[in-house]
């Protein structure tokens, strides 16, 4: 069955007035218009992989040694978790007990399902299959669900499931959960709340008794739910993702002199969802912000380059970014940075490396070279922070220096000037906690140029990881990212160890080395939580 994107308000004015028709879901354009179908049908033509046909035997060689190190690290880390924690969200390494962290569904369990299916564990799929088969989603483990890291862990993980092993449970256990979601849509504008009791149906916030959420969380829906439309030809689920689009729009403008957004295409972190506007000016791309960017560029390729509104979005954002809300570091870094209206702070996290990959795959697909050169520089940018440190891993946070900004150095103290003098940057937040950020946009440039640099800054990563965050049953975090265990004799640990080490850092540090086939960018596009969808389903703007 055919289901045409059409908006629960917009139908009921197609009924009152039969000329008017509009389609929902970004098919047309922000003016109004739909998408090109000549140009539509030459970036479908488009391929962004490498040709890696001219690797030697030696290059060959190394890459699946390398491959087949990362794997053994994931079986080392996933046997403490199957004999501590199996079925549980969380293993707590140290202590040896599972963890109860997203409602006691198997958080782990569900967000390495695709990871372990690439790396070709065909027992531990088999098992993880019929652990995920007993997930009983209508019992919250007494916890309210966090709506957006439910999507992104549970839903990608298991749509991703599916993709990779065309297996009916997965594809029914996204569509149980998701029906449980939705009733966090149910608001006067239907932007989602970010908790969810789903016993009950009843939204909130995160910050009890108020309606904030940020650009992230209201922003991240979009690629987990237009496949799940396309897999049950329900548009339901896309028109709610898009109508959070539609009205974040529509509530907010530069042009009203009492919005807080003011930059076009820089769009605040904070936000009411009630009001649907935004309630604070400060724009960034890292955390709070950072997968609204990336679901609206990769739900445009998902969309088989449909989605064009999501492409205009993309296009002004990026400029925005380009112009305002990257600067020069003393060493002649780029770094993106914070922008509260036309004032910059060269404060950077490390969810910004998620720029680099995401911006290479979109300036590849439109042909800017302008674009990847930028994105390059970037990661060379996002790279220098963790090939700065002893230990090859990146703080959480940093502050930098601008290039001729002298009051920069100044501002910070004394501790942070010494470690902008010794590493060209301050470590606000020194700890490493096995994020994937940078490794995922290094996998996708090596992928993309086939240049042999980047799979070498993942080996340098993966090295910093043996040596500082490996313990026994499993990896965690380490606490101070300019001290070397190998050095100190001292492991110096933060307890933790998230889904996303399963889900995302082990996945894009074993694809670097893996065969080029596996997993090829022409054919699949990653979520925020490195779940792969397949490209290869055909969308003419129908369900």
């Amino acid at each position: 069955m055919k289901v045409q994107l059409v908006s629960t308000w917009m139908l009921g004015l197609a009924l009152a007035n039969a000329q008017v028709y509009q389609p929902l879901g970004g098919i047309l354009d922000r003016d109004g218009n739909p998408a090109n179908m000549e140009r539509v049908s030459e970036l479908r033509s488009r391929t962004v992989q490498h040709d890696f046909s001219d690797e030697t035997v030696e290059q060959r060689d190394t890459r699946r040694q390398r491959a087949d190190a990362v794997k053994k690290g994931f079986i080392y880390a996933w046997d403490g978790y199957k004999k501590y924690a199996y079925g549980a969200d969380e293993l707590d390494v140290l202590k040896k007990k599972p963890k109860t962290t997203r409602n006691g569904w198997g958080a782990t369990l569900v967000d390495a399902l695709d990871t372990i299916h690439i790396m070709g564990l065909d027992d531990e799929f088999r098992q993880a299959t019929e652990m995920v088969a007993k997930i009983n989603f209508h019992n919250d483990g007494g916890q309210l669900a966090k709506v957006f890291e439910t999507n992104i862990r549970y839903v990608g993980g298991l749509l991703s499931a599916y993709d990779l092993s065309k297996q009916d449970i997965f594809l029914k256990k996204a569509v149980e959960l998701v029906d449980l979601l939705m009733p966090a849509f149910n608001t006067p504008l239907g932007l989602p709340w970010q908790m969810l009791n789903i016993t009950t149906g009843q939204g909130s916030s995160e910050a009890v008794g108020t309606s904030s959420t940020n650009l992230a969380e209201i922003g991240t829906f979009q690629m987990e739910f237009f496949r799940l439309s396309q897999l049950t030809s329900n548009a339901t689920y896309h028109e709610a993702a898009q109508k959070v689009i539609t009205v974040m729009l529509e509530k907010n403008s530069p042009q009203d002199p009492t919005s807080k957004y003011i930059i076009p295409g820089m769009y605040p972190i904070d936000f009411d969802m009630m009001s649907g506007r935004f309630t604070g000016s400060s724009a960034y791309w890292g955390g709070g912000g950072d997968s609204f960017y990336e679901y609206t560029i990769k739900t445009w390729f998902l969309s088989d380059f449909m989605l064009h509104r999501n492409l205009d979005i993309w296009r002004e954002s990026i400029q925005a970014l380009r112009e305002y809300g990257l600067a020069e570091s003393s060493d002649g870094h780029l770094f993106p940075g914070f922008v509260d209206g036309a004032k910059f702070y060269p404060y950077v996290d490390t969810f910004t490396n998620f720029i680099p990959g995401t911006l290479g795959l979109a300036s590849k697909l439109v042909g800017s070279d302008a674009y990847f050169e930028l994105a390059e520089r970037l990661l060379e940018a996002g790279y220098s922070v963790f090939g700065k440190m002893p230990s090859n891993l990146g703080a959480e946070a940093i502050r930098f220096v601008r290039r001729n900004v002298g009051s920069d150095y100044l501002q910070l103290s004394a501790q942070g000037r010494a470690q902008v003098d010794a590493y060209g940057i301050s470590l606000e937040r020194p700890y490493y906690v096995l994020r994937p950020e940078l490794i995922e946009s290094l996998f996708l440039m090596y992928r993309m140029t086939g240049k042999q640099k980047y799979a070498d800054m993942v080996w340098n990563i993966w090295q910093g990881i043996q040596r500082n965050c490996r313990v026994e049953n499993g990896f965690v975090g380490t606490a101070n990212v300019a001290a070397d265990a190998a050095t100190t004799g001292v492991l110096n640990t933060v307890d933790s160890t998230e889904s996303f080490w399963f889900a995302e850092t082990l996945k894009y540090t074993y694809l670097t080395f893996a065969d080029h086939d596996v997993i090829n960018l022409d054919q699949w596009v990653f979520t925020t939580e490195a779940h792969p969808l397949s490209r290869t389903f055909a969308f003419d703007g129908t369900f």
